[in-house]
């Protein structure tokens, strides 16, 4: 028999209803849905909820699964348990880590001459001359911590009539002289890593900031899919467009088709699709790491140039829900179950075969 793991920060079995749906499909008998701090690794046992035959029940001593969906973002002791479970159970996961470590990214994307023209100006926040190198040639910057999740810590940098202004969602605009600003940013580095960025206009004609979601999984063959894309539409007001900070969700060829009109529209969402493929090979080359999925954000500016912003190996899906259809959302929550079935299969020497 065959189960697959998926691990998660919470235990609400709820969310994962798609999921277990599909466990039939991609060849598994069993799922157990568990978070890292449950695993046993003395007696190979994991306490978690394991759906079977169509129905969910608690179990506390639950046999390793064959292999593991990994869904968590994991912070403090959680992450040192979710490191010991990839590196001492011998499970196999459906992909890799690539750590949230933006300058890392960056760097693996920087070396693929494909992809250079799309990045975005970028210096690690080490000392006080990255923010006045970026601010002397591009007039704005924005700061951002290098683990940054749902767009928290983001602050926006100008230099306007002798003072820098600060800005940050939810938070009035601050305006400091350049030894309050030294000050800031080395309260800053106290406490996390940060990048530096040009800052570009990626906002709409109402001065909205957007920036568009895609989301590359592997499916039931083990390639690489376009699943979806989505436009996440920036509160006014607010300098990031996450729908964690009251943002919205918009389809993606009726809202750059007013953008740019109907044409353009569609060049632009093919010239995404080339740049989602290429940043998926790029990563797992580079890394040298399976990757199961990934979460990939895009910024188009007013001259309808694209630029990456980042690239997530545990990405959200709440903008498809939102702005797809309902079969494109529930394609993205299955697909890396097939995925995790073929490889599975693939493992174990195709001793096992999907169910139809």
């Amino acid at each position: 028999m065959a189960t697959i793991g998926i691990m998660w920060d919470r235990m609400n079995k709820d969310v994962f209803k798609w999921q277990a749906k599909a466990i039939r499909a991609a060849g598994f008998d069993k799922l157990l849905l568990f978070k890292p701090d449950h695993v046993d690794r003395r007696y190979r046992t994991i306490a978690g909820w394991v759906y079977e035959n169509n129905q969910w029940r608690y179990e506390p001593k639950s046999p390793y699964p064959s292999i593991i969906y990994d869904r968590g973002i994991y912070s403090g002791r959680m992450l040192k348990e979710a490191r010991q479970v990839k590196e001492t159970t011998g499970i196999p996961f459906a992909g890799d880590w690539l750590g949230n470590d933006k300058w890392t990214i960056h760097k693996h994307l920087s070396v693929n001459t494909k992809l250079r023209p799309y990045l975005i100006p970028t210096l690690l926040l080490s000392h006080d001359q990255a923010v006045h190198t970026m601010l002397h040639k591009y007039k704005k910057a924005i700061i951002k911590p290098l683990g940054t999740h749902k767009g928290t810590g983001i602050l926006k940098l100008s230099y306007l009539n002798g003072k820098y202004v600060i800005e940050e969602n939810r938070r009035k605009s601050i305006h400091l002289s350049k030894e309050g600003l030294h000050g800031k940013l080395a309260q800053l580095r106290r406490k996390r890593n940060y990048l530096v960025q040009r800052w570009v206009d990626i906002t709409d004609a109402a001065n909205r900031v957007y920036d568009i979601r895609v989301l590359i999984q592997k499916n039931e063959l083990g390639q690489w899919h376009l699943t979806g894309m989505g436009v996440r539409l920036g509160k006014a007001g607010n300098i990031t467009s996450n729908l964690a900070t009251e943002g919205s969700a918009k389809e993606i060829i009726s809202f750059l088709s007013k953008q740019f009109g109907h044409a353009r529209a569609l060049r632009l969402e093919q010239k995404l699709r080339e740049l989602a493929f290429e940043i998926a090979a790029q990563l797992e080359r580079s890394f040298q790491k399976r990757l199961v999925e990934l979460g990939l954000d895009f910024g188009i500016d007013r001259q309808s140039h694209i630029w990456i912003i980042e690239a997530n190996a545990i990405p959200g899906k709440e903008v498809f829900k939102r702005a797809a259809s309902p079969k494109v959302f529930k394609q993205s929550l299955q697909l890396p179950i097939y995925y995790a079935g073929f490889l599975h299969r693939k493992l174990s020497g195709g001793k096992t075969r999907r169910k139809q």
